[in-house]
């Protein structure tokens, strides 16, 4: 009988990389290296719990997709029916909470020197907010929360900003409030970290349209339109997710924010019947971050969905590789 995932061995490189993108594996290395690594990769089921000194996967999902920042985190939270994500057809998730919130915001002026005081950077203050933020989670019992990976660099350069230095601060003490609350017993999910990159991979391929109307803005700014796009198209067809709760102004305020001022395209927006009329709008805030938080649940989910696939009828999954 043959080894589970014998097959990889006879695909191409460009197929084993199709492989990597449709499940959210690093694709780098040589054919050998990638044939490795999603033998193993694909084996391992992102869904299950530890519990009792087993790993189970549980009947239902709840997932929590933080888009890290300090000005502007965003969040959305998807509930997956009992057993839903399969190989056979793509779950439709509903997202129960979707919100951008400020960790930390700029210092007002004092009156009597008319000048802001210096924004509080320090370990302590930090710990704080993480805390802070983890407490306001974990009441809606999440079973994964999943963390967009933070980069050292921005666009290659050699500098390493101090804002970027705070953001992976952040990071790190999440992981650690996390990890502290597993240790101790009073949490039972599990933390993965995303890469942004591979998420827009998905998505968008190797980057947004050609013929988007984005004049001449740079590759950076062209893939946030793109995605703020396609989140957009999403919201107005109802698919592939559902908006239920807080989830369902903030789904409204995004698209009226998005018709780009029009009275027309917020008019449209607003009576879209897909996501509700009627309902109080929320405060957006940069679309991007919202598009983000979404995008990279959505990618996750399907992710798995592909590994599944994949397992259960091999080389010819390949065709129907959902995105």
């Amino acid at each position: 009988m043959a080894a589970p995932l014998s097959w990889l061995s006879t695909c191409k490189a460009s197929q084993l990389k199709l492989i990597a993108n449709a499940t959210g594996i690093n694709s780098s290395g040589t054919k050998s290296i990638l044939t490795a690594r999603l033998h193993h990769e694909l084996q391992r089921n992102r869904l299950v719990l530890p519990e009792n000194g087993t790993v189970k996967e549980q009947s239902s999902q709840n997932i929590i997709s933080i888009d890290m920042g300090i000005r502007n985190l965003a969040y959305c939270r998807f509930t997956l029916p009992n057993n839903s994500i399969s190989a056979r057809k793509p779950v439709v998730p509903t997202i129960q909470e979707w919100t951008r919130i400020a960790i930390a915001s700029k210092n007002a002026p004092d009156p009597a020197t008319d000048s802001a005081s210096k924004e509080a950077f320090d370990p302590a203050t930090y710990a704080a907010h993480a805390h802070e933020l983890i407490t306001s989670l974990l009441p809606s019992a999440p079973t994964h929360i999943l963390i967009e990976r933070q980069r050292f660099r921005s666009m290659g350069g050699k500098a390493v900003q101090e804002w970027t230095l705070r953001v992976n601060m952040f990071e790190a003490m999440i992981y650690a409030v996390l990890q502290t609350y597993v240790a101790r017993g009073l949490w039972a999910g599990a933390v993965h970290p995303v890469a942004p990159g591979k998420v827009v991979k998905f998505w968008l391929g190797n980057g947004p349209d050609s013929d988007d109307r984005t004049g001449g803005a740079s590759k950076s700014a062209r893939t946030k339109t793109a995605k703020v796009k396609l989140v957009a198209s999403w919201l107005q067809q109802g698919a592939p997710v559902r908006l239920k709760g807080t989830a369902v102004s903030m789904g409204l305020s995004f698209l009226e924010r998005r018709g780009g001022g029009k009275q027309k395209d917020r008019k449209e927006a607003a009576t879209a019947t897909q996501i509700g009329a009627g309902t109080a709008r929320a405060e957006t805030g940069k679309l991007d971050d919202l598009a983000d938080c979404m995008l990279q649940g959505m990618a996750w989910i399907r992710w798995e969905e592909n590994r599944r696939a994949i397992l259960s009828h091999g080389i010819a999954a390949m065709e129907t590789l959902k995105s």
